[in-house]
């Protein structure tokens, strides 16, 4: 099932006897990211939403949220072929906004159990070379996901109240996620090495972080 987020339609019924009704699932995701994301909090240490570029995306209708049932089961392999599967999805989908930058698939997954919570992070270090590679970010969440805001290492920016993966195409701050490893900065510079060479960069963390991963990696 697919639905723009800024819709306000939810799924009603789960063939599933176990676990709580879709509409529950999909609900707390969507007001997490109402009410979370698309706000500004003093944790980023900047101005500005969470997420700047969400509350466009549910303008243009390109922010879909989707349930995708897993097997309680799972191991982070099982959740790899999961995350490869959504990115055939959505490369797969014909998306309403010309704006490929906004355009966002939302996967709550129900079906995983608390204790595994933590192979999505697992799941996320396996298979983010291979999605780098072709021009997509995924992006792992959960109540107790340890990932941190890019400008402040003490805000754990990635706790939702449900189990979520995010995906979309790579954009011009992703530099601030791809410098730490030649493979990923290589396939972020061949993208926009160029605009950063104009010197047409406005906030100096990109510049910078571009700058030093650059002579980094090059140089090696």
């Amino acid at each position: 099932m697919q639905i723009p987020i800024s819709s306000g339609s939810l799924p009603q019924e789960r063939t599933e006897a176990e676990g709580p009704p879709a509409s529950s699932l999909v609900e707390a995701g969507r007001r997490w990211v109402e009410e979370f994301i698309t706000r500004p909090h003093e944790g980023t240490n900047r101005e500005g939403a969470v997420c700047p570029f969400v509350e466009s995306a549910m303008k243009a209708r390109t922010f879909l949220l989707e349930e995708w049932e897993v097997d309680p089961g799972i191991d982070a392999e099982g959740l790899v072929q999961v995350v490869r599967r959504m990115a055939e999805a959505f490369e797969a989908t014909r998306w309403e906004g010309r704006n490929s930058v906004l355009h966002t698939l939302v996967l709550v997954l129900s079906g995983l159990t608390e204790r595994r919570y933590h192979l999505l992070d697992e799941a996320h270090r396996l298979v983010k070379p291979e999605l780098v590679g072709r021009g997509l970010m995924v992006a792992q969440f959960h109540p107790h996901c340890d990932e941190r805001a890019a400008r402040n290492p003490d805000f754990r920016v990635a706790r939702a109240p449900v189990p979520m993966l995010a995906m979309r195409r790579m954009a011009f701050h992703d530099v601030l996620f791809l410098d730490s490893d030649p493979e990923w900065f290589a396939a972020y510079e061949e993208r926009y090495g160029k605009r950063h060479e104009r010197g047409s960069v406005a906030d100096p963390l990109f510049a910078e972080t571009f700058a030093v991963a650059r002579d980094r990696w090059n140089g090696a």
